[in-house]
């Protein structure tokens, strides 16, 4: 294969990526998106947010962003959980739960802790019969139908996919809220976004 055919195939990876990002607005529907929304905004306590693997890492994206729009969100490490971290935890808190196939030991393995604490769970999982599903008072399933390695095996599509919703959600938080220039410079006044921002309102 030559670079100009591998490069092709590339473009063919994207036009997934593309395709599947569109599917979105057929496959998430306005209940959903707003028991979303409301439950996010709604919540009292803490958010936490957790996966294993590939999902783990997207979890901290989305812990982080959520934090960045002054909602109480932190990543919460799977294997800490078991350890000892899930003690934090409170019934007025908020767990988001990220698995594909949303039966992984490091997860299932929590569920009845947050159960007896009585803590929301959200789910983010291609499967709704899953034991995280089964748990989670709202699921939110992406329905993704390629991945883009050569085996479609590996979380490349279907993580995209999940950081877009969350990216989404938290544009819409701060458009509900009235978040401007001024509130995100108070949160996030390092790096090249608090250089901007500070001359902008110079």
């Amino acid at each position: 294969m030559n670079a100009e055919e591998e490069f092709t195939q590339a473009c063919q990876s994207w036009q997934i990526y593309s395709e599947e990002l569109l599917a979105l607005q057929r496959n998430l529907t306005a209940e959903t998106w707003q028991q979303l929304l409301t439950r996010i905004t709604g919540c009292q306590g803490k958010i936490a947010v957790t996966g294993v693997g590939t999902s783990g890492i997207a979890a901290r994206k989305i812990a982080h962003m959520l934090a960045c729009v002054e909602q109480p969100a932190v990543y919460l490490s799977a294997t800490d959980a078991a350890h000892g971290d899930l003690g934090f935890m409170r019934s007025d808190d908020l767990m988001i739960l990220i698995s594909r196939g949303g039966n992984s030991e490091e997860l299932t393995r929590l569920l009845p802790t947050l159960e007896s604490k009585g803590v929301m769970i959200i789910s983010v999982t291609e499967n709704p019969d899953s034991a995280i599903a089964r748990a989670a008072s709202l699921v939110i399933k992406t329905h993704i139908q390629r991945e883009i390695d050569p085996l479609n095996m590996l979380a490349t599509t279907s993580i995209v996919l999940v950081l877009a919703v969350f990216d989404a959600l938290c544009g819409a938080i701060m458009r509900r809220n009235g978040f401007d220039q001024q509130r995100l410079l108070k949160v996030h006044p390092g790096g090249n976004v608090g250089k901007i921002l500070r001359e902008k309102d110079a």
